[in-house]
């Protein structure tokens, strides 16, 4: 498997948060992999005085959590965020914007991967929302796995499918490689899928079609490069035309995928596919974990197979 070696889960107790915890939990390795835990506390505001006598307003600012509201929270981390098996974990509390305060921790732990729900609490006391899921994909330095809350959260289960969404491009490179090794540890297939639009414009003025045969012969070569007997089953390839984010949620549903591995960053102008927005939608509407892989967070790919996938023995990690 993927041995994380530090693993942030930002944690606000709700129900797909707790769930995110448990696939993070999956993907750890006893001995190998840390677990911090993160909460940023909400918020307390109190009116300030009025300056004089009849003022018609008051303004409120901000206090500080003291001590125990913080020992408080720490606490109920660790009542309600247990692992099913011993691994070694961290308890932490933040103040602040939220998304701030969860790169700032996986800066200042090393962190190799972020974990968070898409949707959190609602109202005054929310903490992670889209927005705040967005940002951290935008910022982080490190790969991101990012859960869309589902109607019936439960415990991690069997990996049978991994799909990967490729344009072609080098920066596609180490999310493919992953999805490989996700699907090496977990025995499972692995589908590579290319979304092309149906028309794109070349140098802002001419229209042109796609060539469907360019892009087979694009999805042979990755085939045959990730090929091999460690692999369970042949990688399965497979094309569509059309809105990128919209055909790789198609695809992940129509083949009961139970992870979305891509890159955040694609190609630009001609043919491009994976861009910020398009990876933001897919997380964003998902039903299964998405593991986002910044090109920023490895580099070439020898640097992938040897930083970011290695070997090891298969374990259990989350479904749909």
């Amino acid at each position: 498997m993927i041995p994380f070696k530090t693993m942030l889960v930002a944690a606000d107790y709700s129900e797909a948060s707790i769930e995110a915890f448990h696939v993070a939990c999956s993907l750890a390795r006893e001995g190998h992999t840390r677990v911090i835990v993160l909460n940023v506390l909400d918020p307390t505001f109190v009116p300030e005085a009025p300056i004089y006598a009849g003022e018609p307003s008051y303004r409120f600012i901000r206090v500080p959590c003291d001590l125990q509201e913080h020992a408080d929270a720490k606490a109920r981390l660790r009542e309600e965020y247990r692992p099913s098996r011993p691994l070694p974990m961290e308890f932490l509390t933040a103040e602040g914007e939220s998304s701030v305060a969860i790169l700032a921790a996986a800066g200042d732990h090393g962190c190799d991967l972020i974990v968070m729900d898409t949707h959190g609490r609602t109202g005054l006391r929310r903490l992670l929302t889209g927005s705040v899921a967005e940002t951290v994909l935008r910022e982080a330095s490190c790969p991101i796995l990012a859960l869309r809350s589902s109607k019936s959260p439960h415990e991690p289960g069997p990996v049978r499918t991994v799909l990967h969404a490729t344009d072609f491009s080098q920066s596609s490179e180490p999310a493919l490689w992953v999805a490989r090794e996700l699907a090496r540890a977990h025995q499972a297939r692995l589908i590579v899928l290319h979304v092309t639009p149906p028309m794109v414009a070349a140098d802002g003025m001419a229209v042109v079609q796609t060539d469907s045969l360019v892009d087979q012969a694009a999805l042979e070569s990755i085939r045959s490069r990730v090929e091999g007997p460690d692999l369970n089953a042949p990688v399965e390839t497979r094309r569509d035309v059309g809105g990128a984010a919209f055909a790789i949620l198609r695809m992940a549903g129509d083949e009961k995928a139970d992870w979305i591995v891509m890159g955040s960053h694609g190609r630009s102008g001609l043919g491009r596919l994976l861009l910020g927005s398009e990876s933001e939608a897919v997380l964003r509407r998902a039903n299964c974990p998405v593991l986002i892989i910044k090109p920023s967070a490895v580099g070439s790919n020898h640097e992938v197979v040897s930083q970011v996938v290695q070997g090891g023995a298969p374990t259990s990690a989350a479904g749909v």
